[in-house]
C-alpha cells in the first residue's frame, strides 16, 4: 500500500480491509471487487463479473487453527468463544468499517472449516499446476 500511494507501484490487488479507508479517502482507484457480490461499504464499487470479466471470483477469507491432538474439549472451547465473537455488534461494526462480514454462524465451524479449506484446494490445485509453481 505504501509503494501504491508513493507512486512505486501502478497496480495493486488487495483485501478491503486493507484498502477501505485509501479507497474512501479518494487516495486510491478501485477498479471492482472480487467477490461474487458488491461489499456493502463500498456498495458503488462494481464487482469484476459486473466490470467485464465473467465468472471472475477470489474472496479472502481466514480460520482459527489448532495444534494436532488438541483436546476436544478445547477445541469446543474456542468454536464457542469464536461463535459468541461473531454475534458481538462492535466485532461485527468493526468489520463492516474494515469492508468485509463474519461468515454466519454455521460456517464457523471446525467441520465447516474443514469442508472450506477442502473445496479451496480442489478449485486452486488445477490452477497451480497448470501454471507450474510450487512452494519451496
Amino acid at each position: 500500500m505504501n509503494d501504491l500511494l508513493g507512486g512505486q507501484v501502478d497496480f495493486m490487488c488487495d483485501q478491503t480491509t486493507n484498502t477501505t479507508s485509501q479507497i474512501k479517502g479518494g487516495k486510491i482507484k478501485v477498479y471492482g471487487v472480487t467477490t461474487k457480490t458488491r461489499v456493502a461499504s463500498l456498495s458503488e464499487v462494481p464487482t469484476m463479473d459486473e466490470a467485464g470479466l465473467p465468472g471472475f471470483e477470489v474472496a479472502v477469507w481466514h480460520g482459527m487453527y489448532a495444534p494436532k491432538g488438541t483436546p476436544q474439549p478445547i477445541i469446543a472451547k474456542l468454536s464457542k468463544a469464536l461463535q459468541e465473537a461473531l454475534k458481538d455488534p462492535n466485532v461485527t461494526t468493526r468489520f463492516a468499517e474494515l469492508g468485509t462480514e463474519p461468515v454466519s454462524q454455521d460456517r464457523a465451524t471446525p467441520e465447516a472449516l474443514g469442508k472450506h479449506v477442502k473445496a479451496e484446494v480442489e478449485k486452486w490445485s488445477p490452477i497451480i499446476k497448470a501454471a507450474g509453481v510450487y512452494a519451496d
